[in-house]
């Protein structure tokens, strides 16, 4: 992967374009004030993210995140039925975002990504996986066929992901070496709090999994579940986390 090539006027277009009435992050910056005095602040910006670039040092405020749960499903007693969704400084995203349209770039340009991941990417969605699994029932069915299919879904993935090992697979696909010391960086120290109808926890240290709501994150997971179907003899499709194993079945041992 070649290095990463920031500029003032990049910096600028991501800041015009950021959602004014989204909320701010941890350092308190707001949306529509990074918007509104996008060509004041981006040369300033500019600096910031390619100092931390090179250098493999994010902003300690960077490394911060307020985490509000939101209901998944069943009582509202029991905190494991929520999701937590972390709020993350807007500063960060926009750097994120540099980053990530250089790594998807890699990524596709040498065929990285597995071809039955549809999660986060670009003509891949929900629909394509779901169309292409349509197709592959249906045209056994119409032979008069069978097909077993197991549904998966990793309990809490994005919160389960050793840094150690995903930072190895990360090298191993190419990542430019500035790229990697950034992100082993912003994973490696950072800290969360709970945000609650007003209230505010203590910080505690996550030491593993990609921060829900950031725009690293999803990338990042791409990259550590993308040898799974080495490990599978069967037809499978995903979308990010969640897995649709299946194999028509011919005989008792198939099923």
């Amino acid at each position: 992967m070649p290095q990463i090539d920031i500029t003032v006027e990049r910096v600028r277009k991501l800041l015009s374009s950021l959602k004014p009435y989204k909320a701010a992050g941890p350092d308190s910056l707001h949306p529509r004030v990074l918007k509104e005095l996008s060509t004041v602040i981006a040369p300033a910006l500019y600096k910031i993210f390619r100092t931390s670039l090179e250098t493999g040092v994010v902003p300690s405020d960077w490394e911060l995140a307020f985490v509000t749960p939101i209901l998944k499903k069943g009582s509202k007693q029991l905190p494991a039925n929520y999701r937590p969704i972390s709020l993350t400084c807007i500063c960060s995203k926009v750097m994120e975002h540099i980053l990530v349209s250089n790594v998807i770039n890699h990524y596709e340009k040498h065929h990285i990504l597995n071809d039955f991941q549809h999660g986060f990417r670009k003509l891949h969605s929900c629909e394509t996986q779901l169309i292409g699994f349509i197709n592959d029932i249906a045209r056994e069915m119409q032979g008069g066929g069978q097909t077993d299919v197991i549904l998966m879904d990793f309990s809490n993935a994005f919160d389960k992901v050793p840094h150690k090992e995903f930072i190895f697979k990360l090298s191993n696909y190419g990542i430019h070496h500035y790229t990697l010391d950034w992100i082993q960086n912003f994973l490696k120290n950072r800290q969360q709090c709970t945000v609650l109808e007003g209230e505010r926890s203590s910080y505690t240290h996550v030491t593993s999994g990609v921060p829900q709501g950031s725009v690293l994150g999803p990338i990042l997971f791409l990259a550590f579940i993308n040898d799974l179907l080495k490990c599978i003899k069967c037809r499978v499709r995903l979308f990010a986390d969640d897995i649709v194993v299946y194999l028509v079945v011919k005989s008792a041992d198939d099923c």
